[in-house]
């Protein structure tokens, strides 16, 4: 174990211009991408029908539910599923042997108006509108005596009428409960101002943003930014600063799906409805698998089950190369390769292959490496030590490339930034706290604490995996966010209780810190709220690592101070396994720590765990144990 210094002792942006409703409102779940298909391929019924959504039931027509599910909603679904396969004429036949329609004319209507980009005719379709005599379509007032029964497009008393229109009036579509009339009415006209500004109509792109968009928006940092896109010189420019793939790329399927969202699903069927609501059971399976650990998508034909011989519990080798206890590990980011630090002062390679040693650094002095960490294409690796500094090294020759000597405390963790030219070192020097260093030995910047008369010392840091956000815990109990490219601290939280480690998530979306009170919390990265907790591993003294891991990192590991790895699933925060881990040695001060986990980057079967013991043990599955083995790690038995 490593003990953590009493300072007593002095010892992710997401597209800025998406059309994605700020209500929060959804009439789907978000699904893979490959699961989507063009909005457009989502055409209406071929006959004409009363938009009531009710179903004609004619001669030889089945009624009754189906399995107790509404026969007409499931007909619907059916039909837009067999659209999004590409079974157009089987869709068809469905909707006229049925009587259902997936969608009624007015749908239809304001889907097409969307696609063509006719903001008008989009607006009056889904928000109201009265039609004048010249044919011109301008918003108008909704009015009780023609069935409508309030401003969200909600109708009533309209029988034998078609939804939407009313006596010459278009009354609108029927929105979801959490829809904002405003947000929408922004969202298609920020489209239409972009459209405009991409054909250089900046007249007329002035004219939407002023009379348009801004009585429609009190979020004076949304307008700004759109109002700067003006300056633009060209449309190219204009879709890099806005991010946004412009009129003939996928922006308006993209607007029309998410107004979607806002528009009530009897109307308007959320967007690949089967393949949500398949994907849904296959989640829920997942979830109740306690030993799910493959990124291969569960059949649809069998309900999902995974064996505990197909989960990593048992040791498959020991590697015994170092003298002391191991404090660190990890793999680098293609597999190949894993390294160890440890407290003789020494960070070991293995190549994964036979588990050989490839390189002893042995430059550090007495006290231990802390921490060790790959840069993004592998070929140079950090080192932090207790001897108050960091060095960098060649992982193909081994030498030491860089020698950091600046701090007057350990170096206790370090983040190479992702092209891989600058290290961003964490210390427990109050002076060098949070720094930044190139690969001449140059210190670009360093962070401290906003209130000068404290001074922060950090344990450990990490930085999301697009570089945006750094993410550092301090010795007084405290996590600070901040914005890598601003220097800028986004927030500050108050723990109430010792962290020892951090890891920040693949998605960019959640925290994993290890808590001395015997747990460990996942937080979200941008409120701090507590997402889940993953208690019964023990900490309370020394340094005990985590980390994300498995299939689509959907497992949590942690050593423990008894010795012990435990092992958690990530959504429900069940405990899996308790695993015996490594060996107590001989001596009356000796310890059976497991002081850190590292799962393997490419292989969810194989994970590794660093000990007191003066070992490195690699748990693999049953079929790995015995040499049945595929990928990474292949040629040899791992025992």
């Amino acid at each position: 174990m490593r003990p953590e210094h009493d300072p007593s002792k002095n010892i992710t942006p997401s597209r800025p211009f998406s059309h994605r409703s700020s209500n929060g409102s959804s009439n789907g779940t978000t699904i893979p991408p490959s699961m989507k298909t063009s909005p457009s391929s989502h055409t209406n019924g071929s006959h004409e029908k009363s938009e009531s959504n009710g179903y004609t039931n004619g001669v030889g027509r089945p009624t009754g539910s189906f399995f107790g599910h509404d026969r007409e909603e499931v007909t619907r679904i059916l039909i837009q599923s067999l659209q999004d396969l590409g079974y157009q004429a089987a869709a068809q036949q469905l909707s006229r042997e049925s009587g259902h329609e997936l969608e009624g004319p007015a749908v239809a209507a304001f889907r097409n108006a969307v696609l063509q980009g006719e903001w008008t005719e989009a607006e009056a379709f889904l928000l109201g509108s009265v039609e004048q005599n010249q044919g011109a379509v301008s918003h108008g007032t909704r009015a009780i005596d023609h069935g409508i029964s309030n401003s969200r497009g909600s109708l009533s008393n309209n029988s034998g009428s078609r939804e939407g229109q009313l006596d010459g009036q278009l009354s609108g579509l029927v929105l979801s409960e959490t829809a904002t009339r405003n947000e929408l009415l922004f969202l298609m006209r920020q489209q239409k101002y972009l459209e405009l500004l991409e054909n250089r109509d900046l007249g007329a792109a002035l004219m939407v943003l002023r009379q348009e968009l801004t009585p429609y928006s009190s979020n004076t940092s949304r307008l700004h930014a759109l109002s700067s896109l003006m300056m633009c010189e060209s449309a190219a420019d204009l879709r890099i600063q806005a991010k946004w793939d412009g009129s003939d790329g996928q922006s308006r399927s993209q607007l029309l799906s998410d107004l979607s969202r806002s528009i009530s699903p009897s109307v308007m069927i959320p967007e690949h409805r089967l393949a949500v609501l398949l994907q849904r059971v296959k989640d829920n399976q997942i979830a109740e698998c306690k030993y799910h650990n493959t990124a291969d998508s569960p059949s649809l034909y069998l309900d999902h089950t995974c064996s505990r011989d197909e989960f990593p519990l048992v040791t498959g080798r020991i590697l015994q190369g170092q003298q002391d206890e191991i404090w660190g590990l990890q793999f680098s980011h293609d597999g190949t390769m894993l390294a160890t630090a440890s407290k003789d002062s020494t960070v070991l390679i293995y190549e994964t292959v036979n588990f050989k040693t490839v390189h002893s650094l042995a430059d550090h002095s007495e006290g231990g490496i802390t921490y060790v960490a790959w840069s993004p294409d592998d070929s140079k690796v950090v080192s932090c030590g207790q001897d108050k500094s960091a060095r960098v090294w060649d992982t193909q020759t081994g030498n030491c490339l860089l020698d950091l000597t600046d701090f007057t405390d350990p170096v206790t963790t370090a983040v190479w930034t992702p092209n891989g030219q600058n290290i961003i070192l964490g210390s427990l020097t109050p002076e060098l706290p949070i720094s930044i260093w190139n690969l001449k030995g140059e210190r670009i910047y360093k962070w401290e604490e906003e209130n000068r008369s404290s001074k922060i010392r950090v344990h450990d840091i990490a930085l999301s995996p697009d570089g945006n956000r750094l993410v550092a815990i301090t010795s007084d109990d405290r996590i600070f966010i901040y914005d890598y490219w601003s220097r800028n601290q986004l927030a500050q939280w108050s723990m109430g209780t010792r962290m020892t480690c951090i890891n920040i998530s693949s998605d960019g979306r959640h925290v994993l810190v290890n808590m001395k009170d015997d747990r460990v919390v996942m937080l979200d990265i941008d409120t701090g709220e507590t997402v889940q907790t993953f208690p019964g591993q023990k900490q309370s003294t020394f340094m005990i690592r985590s980390c994300f891991g498995g299939a689509g990192e959907e497992l949590i590991a942690s050593g423990s101070e008894d010795s012990k790895v435990y092992i958690w699933r990530r959504r429900s925060g069940e405990l899996i396994e308790k695993l015996e881990g490594h060996e107590k040695p001989s001596g009356p001060e000796s310890t059976s720590f497991v002081n850190a986990i590292a799962w393997h980057p490419h292989d969810p079967s194989i994970f590794a765990s660093a000990g007191d013991d003066h070992t490195v043990r690699m748990y693999v599955t049953k079929a790995l144990q015995g040499g049945h083995r595929q990928g990474p790690l292949a040629k040899t038995p791992l025992c």
